[in-house]
């Protein structure tokens, strides 16, 4: 550059700041240390913030993907320039912050209690961190993406592997938590009996199954599951049912082929009542019940679930006690766990946001 230059003098001078910074941005430096905002006390960078803005928009595009028209969202428009409700007073952008920092804050929260009780998870608990990890591993697979264009494509500028594992290991222990609470707030007699007065819960027993599940894949290009998945998984079904008729054991099948959707390691399922199962099999175990259609110790039930793309082989165990304690034990312990968490982001867990950091956070 000349000397004699005074205006290319100042245009280098303007010019090399916003280079910098626009290179900087790129990198995702900036997003990996400016603050996005803060949940009781607890801070966030806009890295950590994008994880669960960007896991509660990713799990909205994939749960209602069949019915984004019927929602009026437009993935190629700006989700600031669409509207959620017909008054147009909530923009998509502003529902996805929201749901994004209320499961940020409902983390923070069930981590807090987990920490502050000293409860250790057991393996069993963090499987959906491996299983969750596997599944990016498929798609990194599918899509030809490397491990850092895969969490930035997903997640956003500046997040990485390591930032990723962290908020998905916190997610899960949270997850993990609220299930132990569930399992384990104290419910009285009075309670109990004060929710079957108020609710019609069915005449009829609970069940111990034992049940083996097995997932459809994906359409490689398409990774939607489709009809010639569904058309798979029945056969795969056909296949173990008659294996399990040709005299192989229950135990070898559910170690060989289940994906332990539902049911403990062993694929037992105790106590279970309507609220425990998925339709198909509660069609087939609970239902019949009321209309004296019982079951038999060996009993069997293989049925893919459509709508899930779920298989499950089911072996009737026995029946347990009535439905109607078990069934009123979960929905109180259902209500009083949610009922404290929603006072704890009312209060306590509300998210701070700072200004800077969310100019740069979600998309």
């Amino acid at each position: 550059m000349s000397n004699n230059s005074p205006y290319l003098r100042a245009l280098y001078i303007i010019l090399v700041p916003i280079v910098l910074l626009i290179i900087l941005l790129n990198s995702g430096f900036i997003q990996r240390h400016i603050p996005a905002g803060t949940c009781n006390g607890s801070g966030y960078t806009t890295t950590r913030y994008n994880y669960y803005f960007f896991t509660y928009y990713n799990d909205f595009i994939e749960e209602n993907e069949d019915r984004l028209d019927e929602l009026g969202y437009d993935s190629t428009v700006s989700d600031g320039e669409q509207y959620v409700d017909d008054e147009e007073t909530v923009t998509y952008r502003d529902y996805f912050l929201a749901g994004g920092e209320e499961l940020l804050c409902s983390t923070q929260y069930y981590l807090d209690l987990a920490e502050a009780a000293g409860y250790e998870f057991s393996d069993e608990e963090l499987t959906a961190y491996d299983d969750k990890l596997a599944d990016n591993e498929e798609l990194m697979t599918t899509y030809g993406l490397t491990e850092s264009s895969f969490y930035v494509a997903y997640y956003g500028v500046g997040m990485t592997a390591d930032i990723y594992k962290a908020e998905l290991l916190k997610q899960v222990k949270a997850e993990a938590y609220r299930d132990y609470l569930l399992k384990n707030t104290e419910v009285s007699d009075e309670e109990i009996e004060e929710y079957l007065a108020e609710n019609d819960v069915g005449n009829y027993d609970s069940v111990n199954l034992s049940v083996i599940t097995m997932s459809a894949l994906p359409d490689r290009e398409t990774d939607e599951i489709d009809a010639e998945s569904l058309s798979a998984l029945q056969s795969k079904l056909d296949a173990l049912e008659a294996r399990y008729e040709g005299g192989a054991t229950f135990e070898e099948l559910q170690a060989a082929f289940s994906d332990l959707a539902l049911g403990d390691g062993n694929g037992s399922v105790t106590g279970a009542v309507d609220l425990d199962l998925p339709d198909v099999l509660s069609a087939w175990c609970v239902d019949g019940q009321e209309s004296g259609d019982t079951l038999v110790s060996g009993d069997t039930c293989a049925v893919v679930d459509e709508e899930t793309g779920i298989a499950y082989f089911a072996v009737f165990d026995s029946y347990g006690e009535n439905a109607g304690t078990r069934t009123a034990t979960l929905a109180v312990q259902e209500s009083k766990v949610s009922a404290a968490e929603t006072e704890a982001l009312e209060s306590d867990y509300q998210y701070t946001r700072n200004a800077a950091g969310m100019t740069l956070a979600a998309k």
